[in-house]
């Protein structure tokens, strides 16, 4: 870590010359990670803090990602006068890191056996698929999470489906360190498209997802069944559709009756 934070120059709290807002408008776009979420201000909420929870949050391809776009930036004509150029030693060990990261995510390709996978897909079909969603998947069930329990609806179904959420998190960062292992299972898949479809029954059953959010709990929904390989259930596009439906129609209502706040 001495390296990388020299390289990003994070003495005193700052990461090179991001502000709180490029900061974490750049690690969302590289990463697809909410640099603001409370667990990665443990230990304090400037930048580098910050960037120290986040780093080893991150599956090897992340890491190598993340800091790559760091040097590319680093390199750029946009950077800060006031960041030092960088000599050819610690550049050097900078990409040494880099490489070791790529290297992980090459060495668990190439270890995968058929033998651990009877999907439809192939297993490099799959492993690209969960590399590319994946990221995408966790930061939006985080969002509908947070968003859901700031409501504070009392009913059980919806804490219920709260926690599916957070169930399904985990299980999303446990497959994608899965893959940088090279021992991704089809159960793992399994295990996330059971809890897909846990979910799916408490939106049936009305939990509030559709009724604060129905456009993301859809694309939620959409992504969870790319990454299982399992087609999403057209009663569930009803449900959600009949939200998006319902919530047009009470804020016309809203606008328009004399009724409204009554």
């Amino acid at each position: 870590m001495q390296i990388v934070e020299h390289v990003l120059n994070m003495k005193g709290g700052y990461v090179l010359d991001f502000s709180d807002r490029t900061f974490d408008e750049f690690i969302a776009h590289e990463v697809g990670i909410d640099a603001t979420a409370p667990r990665f201000s443990e230990d304090g909420g400037s930048k580098a803090k910050r960037l120290r929870r986040i780093l080893p949050s991150l599956a090897a391809g992340q890491q190598a990602r993340m800091l790559r776009a760091f040097l590319d930036y680093r390199d750029s004509p946009a950077r800060d006068s006031r960041v030092d150029l960088l000599d050819d030693e610690w550049r050097q060990s900078y990409e040494k890191i880099i490489r070791g990261l790529e290297k992980q995510v090459t060495d668990a390709d190439n270890t995968y056996a058929a033998s651990s996978w009877t999907g439809v897909r192939t297993i490099r079909e799959q492993v690209a698929i969960v590399r590319g969603l994946a990221p995408v998947t966790l930061r939006e069930i985080d969002v509908l999470a947070d968003l859901i329990e700031s409501k504070r609806f009392n009913d059980p179904i919806t804490a219920d489906a709260v926690q599916c959420l957070r169930d399904l998190h985990r299980q999303l960062g446990d497959l994608i360190d899965a893959i940088d292992r090279g021992n991704m299972t089809r159960a793992a898949v399994e295990a996330i498209e059971a809890n897909r479809e846990k979910l799916t029954h408490y939106v049936k059953q009305g939990a509030k997802l559709t009724m604060v959010a129905p456009a993301m709990t859809f694309g939620i929904m959409h992504l969870l069944a790319w990454l299982s390989g399992v087609p999403i259930d057209s009663t569930i596009v009803s449900t959600v559709y009949g939200s998006v439906v319902g919530v047009d129609v009470l804020t016309a209502f809203t606008k328009k009756s004399s009724l409204a706040g009554t």
